[in-house]
């Protein structure tokens, strides 16, 4: 039997899917202050992106725990940098920190509690209409994700870590060109991976172990602003 989280994925995979086939085939007219057409005609060179919004959890972490049991959401700051090879191909890498939020009750009273979420990684995006003020794109990727939980009281600290790869991630956006150089739109992201290692300081006992590996992932959506330093 299907669970609504499992179908929820599918109806999130499909909505990108879906999306990224509209995109193909959209014939828009530039709407923004640069009329026709921006003058972006072969650009390439390097391009700098800074994210930021906010992620849901879905899925399993290890030994069959719910994901969302242990990090209830989180705000990412993200930045991308890479080359833009031509007018509608980008190639670069990724680095996030995500700072999570903790389920009501998971901190114990008397008890100071943080989570943060690390991704890194690589990506690759395709530009659909990149001369024209509102420029549609899709992209993929696949790297790494660390999430750490950390307890402290007391003058005193732990904490815990689950680390493993991130399989892919599907991403869409659109670029509303303000001028040649910078863009700002919104951007949806969904990340499948896999925690299998765990790792804890050595004050904590008994030490945690991976009995059980699950499959999790992140709904992220928000805002994303893009720099292109060098075109022609």
């Amino acid at each position: 039997m299907k669970t609504p989280a499992f179908s929820l994925r599918l109806v999130i995979g499909a909505s990108l899917l879906g999306t990224a086939a509209f995109a193909q085939d959209l014939n828009m007219s530039p709407t923004g202050p640069a009329g026709s057409s921006t003058p972006t005609e072969g650009i390439h060179g390097l391009e700098l992106g800074v994210r930021v919004g906010y992620g849901v959890p879905f899925g399993k972490s290890i030994n069959d725990t719910n994901w969302s049991d242990n990090i209830s959401g989180m705000i990412p700051f993200w930045a991308d940098v890479g080359y833009r090879i031509d007018s509608n191909w980008y190639l670069g890498g990724f680095f996030q920190y995500g700072l999570g939020f903790l389920p009501s009750g998971l901190c114990p009273t008397g008890l100071s509690c943080s989570t943060y979420d690390l991704r890194f990684g690589a990506n690759l995006h395709y530009h659909f209409l990149p001369n024209q003020t509102l420029d549609p794109w899709v992209g993929i990727g696949a790297g790494y994700e660390i999430s750490t939980i950390s307890v402290s009281a007391q003058g005193s600290s732990a904490s815990t870590s689950v680390n493993g790869f991130e399989f892919g991630n599907a991403q869409l956006g659109l670029d509303y060109k303000i001028s040649s150089a910078f863009g700002i739109g919104p951007f949806a992201t969904f990340t499948v991976a896999q925690f299998s290692n765990v790792s804890a300081d050595a004050i904590v006992q008994p030490q945690p172990t991976v009995n059980s590996k699950g499959i999790h992932e992140w709904l992220i959506f928000g805002l994303r602003g893009v720099f292109d330093l060098s075109f022609d």
